[in-house]
């Protein structure tokens, strides 16, 4: 995948390179699946691993400031790149059976919908430590774990799991501290409300 480095004068066309050959990709794929040159399972697989490049791309694309309709008028594959979305539309629409490809509640394309999970989470985990009668220390770690999980179900969020296993880390390591004192809650809160604010903002999901 393509680093995501501003300084970097390449960086464009490194894009650009990596978004052509992905949408390719997905493209000679789905010819081989139709003509059953490749296999069910080996199609699946593929298709996985292609679709997380290209989330990955999506995000560094919004990182570096450029616009996707712009690099693809540019390349001249729109058309092909509308027609990848709708093999993945359609293929999500079929769910192919194994849920851990395509989330089952939502299409690969619809961002907000993708994450609503994980803003749940987030926010539940920021109440359940304002809440002064913080007690059972399983509540809150299972609130963590949870929202690890959506975080590493989600591809491009590595560093944004990593930010919050810290903040698990460091809640652990003070957890009898934590439950009487406010000022470290609130401290905890701010840290995964700026990782929360983080993850809005890497996805453009900012309201």
């Amino acid at each position: 995948m393509v680093e995501n480095n501003k300084n970097n004068s390449d960086v464009e066309f490194k894009i650009e390179s990596e978004l052509f050959a992905l949408v390719k990709s997905i493209t000679n794929l789905n010819n081989k699946y139709q003509k059953g040159t490749v296999n069910d399972n080996f199609f699946r697989k593929a298709l996985k691993s292609t679709m997380n490049n290209f989330l990955k791309l999506s995000f560094i694309i919004k990182e570096n400031n450029l616009q996707l309709p712009d690099l693809l008028n540019k390349m001249n594959i729109s058309r092909e790149y509308n027609s990848v979305l709708d093999l993945i539309n359609r293929i999500y629409t079929l769910n192919l059976s194994d849920n851990k490809i395509i989330t089952k509640n939502h299409s690969f394309l619809e961002l907000p919908g993708i994450t609503s999970e994980i803003t749940s989470s987030f926010i539940t985990l920021m109440d359940a430590l304002t809440l002064d009668g913080l007690t059972k220390k399983e509540i809150i770690f299972n609130l963590f774990d949870e929202l690890n999980h959506n975080l590493g179900n989600f591809p491009g969020l590595d560093d944004t799991l990593d930010k919050v296993k810290s903040v698990q880390k460091s809640a652990a390591n003070q957890i009898d501290l934590l439950r009487s004192d406010a000022k470290l809650r609130e401290k905890l809160i701010n840290e995964l409300y700026q990782i929360f604010k983080e993850f809005q903002n890497k996805l453009n999901l900012k309201s």
